[in-house]
């Protein structure tokens, strides 16, 4: 029984740094992650004393979030330095319009706003929105949205990639994202395809 209060302790302090991290309110966090609401205001209420979440539950707020929690969670300015993309957050009602028609018909996109140069040799500009087809098998060359794990900090990265197998690869200038990784079981993740990119007109 202690272990399972320590770890609805541990899985408490998650959720709240994911909701810290994000800005998101725990009915977004819900939606995005496709829970009911009432599970996260049910197990946030109880004050970590209450049941552990469910592993599958977990794994949707990673999937939503690309946080991972693994163990003890790393402080919140450990780990990766400025994320390369966050997901994209309430925005104007054009963009979510065409958001909205642009993943019409398929059945688990994300959307996600660039924040690094790591694609710009491929057309890729940081503050462009990319649509992301969760767990569509990627060919060569395609555009893929990719974890990597930081298993002794108990974090993930979520990047944007080339899929040149057996690697992702970075299409930039900048020599600080040219490193290839090598896609496996343990350290990288594909969890999805770019299928469509939006760039929205800049503020003038």
């Amino acid at each position: 029984m202690e272990f399972a209060h320590d770890n609805a302790q541990r899985q408490r302090s998650f959720v709240l740094d994911v909701l810290s991290r994000t800005g998101w309110s725990q009915s977004d966090l819900a939606h995005r992650a496709g829970l009911d609401p009432s599970t996260l205001s049910r197990f946030l209420s109880a004050g970590g004393e209450g049941r552990a979440l469910r592993p599958a539950t977990l794994a949707r707020i990673e999937r939503a979030t690309g946080l991972s929690f693994a163990g003890d969670l790393a402080p919140a300015d450990g780990g990766f330095a400025e994320a390369e993309a966050l997901p994209l957050a309430d925005t104007t009602a054009s963009v979510s319009t065409a958001v909205a028609a642009l993943s019409a018909g398929r059945g688990n996109v994300d959307a996600w706003k660039l924040a690094s140069r790591a694609l710009e040799m491929a057309g890729y500009r940081p503050g462009d929105i990319v649509l992301v087809a969760l767990d569509e098998e990627p060919v060569p060359g395609d555009v893929v949205c990719a974890q990597i794990y930081d298993w002794a900090r108990g974090q993930a990265e979520t990047v944007f990639r080339l899929y040149q197998p057996p690697y992702l690869v970075a299409a930039t200038a900048d020599p600080a994202l040219l490193r290839p990784h090598a896609v496996s079981d343990n350290g990288v993740a594909i969890k999805g395809v770019v299928i469509h990119t939006l760039r929205p007109r800049a503020a003038e």
